[in-house]
């Protein structure tokens, strides 16, 4: 009756699950920074503009199967499990399935059929169209295998997760560039011989952007092909470890709930957790729908004060009228990678945070449950601040570093990426605090929230990016504003519900203050290091010293205690080699 329950699962504490996520997030990030900067090098001139539009308007359907029915699902299965309902546990996870198969067929069917209008209507960009079509089909992948992450994340065992997020992002990498590089290769010559491409004939004015097009399509293709491994590999982990419950708790379980039941608190408490992960995800959709219609009033009405604005840097390249919208909104995203980078990882503490808190909240232990929390947004600002100001401080260097065929592009967003690297700070902040407000039940607080954070978003960038001498720089501005009113606002509102009163100063503003200072060192060495090193090295002594800096000055000043320390894998002999050498009292 229930499959593989011979293997119980050895529950793990916040930080052990929150160690596991993020070595496997840093282990796809690695490996994607790997592929995502040459990709974009071989997409630039338009490309990335168009993979940008298709991905922002896949992953808003996305978040609905990553990050919003499967932590209900979490939710409910930390809560049934800690009360012993492991009949319910189980059944749980039969439910979720089903209903996440039919939300994965719905959203790709849905994708496919609404492709054309979104590209060219609601984006204004219709290059994107066959990037659209090609990730479409990743939804369903996405929704089979985010039902098992859910559950087993209910159950505070993360590996599987770990596991299958390796398994995408090696799949992804592999095919995406190979993709490009094969498709440039057959198109460029279907051109030369025919003067068509994909049968169409092309003028020489149209032929790389029509290229472009199709190579983006390519590269995101991946994202399906990777979905669908990441959905096997669950799959397999599934049928060869088990569900976690042994023989004996079911034994000693109560009867279940009704299925219906079971159904309807799935769906109570995913819809509203769906609606908040697509508000979450709903600002990058208004950075496409605002930020280039803006950029084409401004064309069109203001060209001469836009080419001034950069001071001579479109002198440097080759960008026609028509394309140059697109193209400024591509350079844009040349940061995107580095910002979405910070909030992805720090995602891990509240994930791990969920069950733990929703277990100490659900039977009144406010002690564990504030202990919980101070945890989760210490763990959390230690990495934000100083990943998110070290982005500000070492924009261009960075981008140079990443960059280094496109010098006129990283000066480009040079400015923009300073700004997009406090955001992120503030993203991690709002990431963290949402997922502690669905632990202790404010499910809907998270959606009004963001709600408020895109009405600022949109008014930012309505008002900001219209001026001519901003323009695409004031786009980073409408994320930082945004994510700063709901962290803000959601820290409020959790305290006030949850009742749970937390130490501020060490929890946030110490982090913050350390973050600053080390994103400091950071460009202070770098520049000192430029009169006698190579550029790009000087880029890398300047990281590596913030780095020791940093490891020194968070132990120094107590952020990182014996008892975080001692909370990792082999803590106890890391605490006590940081004893010896003076860094830990």
């Amino acid at each position: 009756m229930y499959p593989g329950y011979e293997l119980a699962t050895k529950k793990q504490t916040i930080t052990e699950g929150a160690l596991t996520l993020t070595l496997a997030i840093a282990v796809v990030k690695v490996v994607g920074l790997i592929y995502k900067f040459p990709l974009i090098e071989r997409l630039a001139g338009g490309g990335w503009g168009f993979y940008q539009t298709a991905y922002n308007i896949y992953s808003a359907i996305y978040a609905v199967a990553v990050t919003g029915f499967p932590s209900a699902v979490a939710r409910l299965v930390a809560g049934y499990y800690a009360q012993g309902c492991y009949r319910d546990v189980l059944e749980l996870k039969r439910q979720a399935i089903r209903l996440f198969a039919v939300i994965g067929v719905i959203g790709s069917l849905g994708l496919m059929a609404l492709a054309r209008p979104l590209a060219d209507n609601l984006m204004e960009n219709p290059g994107s169209y066959y990037a659209v079509l090609a990730v479409a089909p990743s939804i369903f992948f996405s929704c089979l295998m985010s039902a098992y992450r859910g559950y087993y994340q209910g159950l505070s065992n993360m590996v599987p997760t770990a596991v299958s997020q390796v398994v995408e992002v090696l799949f992804k990498a592999s095919f995406g560039y190979a993709a490009v590089v094969v498709l440039n290769h057959y198109l460029s010559r279907e051109f030369d011989t025919y003067g068509t491409v994909m049968g169409v004939p092309q003028t020489e004015a149209t032929e790389v952007s029509s290229i472009l097009s199709v190579c983006a399509a390519g590269a995101i293709f991946a994202v399906t092909v990777s979905t669908f491994a990441g959905y096997l590999c669950m799959l397999i982990i599934y049928r060869r470890r088990g569900s976690g419950i042994t023989q004996d708790m079911i034994d000693n379980s109560p009867e279940p709930e009704r299925v219906d039941v079971l159904r309807k608190q799935i769906l109570r408490f995913g819809f509203p957790l769906a609606l908040s992960a697509i508000a979450m995800r709903v600002t990058s959709l208004i950075d496409n729908a605002t930020v280039i219609r803006r950029l084409n009033d401004v064309i069109g009405s203001h060209l001469e004060i836009l080419y001034a604005s950069h001071h001579g840097l479109f002198e440097r390249i080759s960008v026609e009228v028509p394309d140059l919208a697109n193209y400024l909104y591509e350079v844009y995203g040349y940061g995107m990678p580095l910002f979405d980078l910070v909030p992805t990882i720090t995602a891990t503490f509240g994930t791990s945070a969920l069950p733990h808190i929703t277990d100490a909240y659900s039977k009144g232990d406010l002690e564990r449950a504030k202990k919980g929390v101070e945890q989760t947004l210490t763990m959390t600002m230690l990495i934000a601040a100083p990943a998110g100001f070290g982005l500000a401080f070492m924009a261009l260097p960075l981008l140079n570093l990443l960059y280094p065929g496109l010098p006129v592009g990283a000066q480009l967003a040079a400015p923009m990426l300073t700004v997009l690297g406090a955001a992120a700070v503030v993203s991690c902040l709002t990431s963290s605090v949402n997922t502690m407000l669905h632990a202790i039940g404010k499910i809907d607080v998270p959606v009004r929230l963001m709600m408020i954070g895109c009405v600022v978003k949109v008014l930012t960038n309505y008002v900001f990016v219209g001026i001519p001498q901003l323009n695409i720089k004031a786009a980073p501005l409408g994320n930082l504003l945004c994510y700063t009113v709901t962290g803000v606002l959601g820290l409020w509102l959790l305290l006030k519900y949850s009742g749970i009163r937390i130490d501020l100063i060490g929890t946030l503003v110490k982090p913050v203050l350390v973050g600053i200072a080390t994103g400091a060192v950071a460009r202070l060495v770098a520049m000192g290091a430029d009169r006698f090193l190579p550029g790009r090295v000087s880029t890398l002594v300047g990281v590596a010293a913030a780095v020791v800096f940093y490891a020194v000055t968070v132990i120094k000043v107590g952020l990182l205690t014996r008892e975080n320390i001692t909370n990792l894998p082999k803590g106890e002999k890391i605490a006590e080699i940081l004893e010896k050498v003076g860094l830990l009292k």
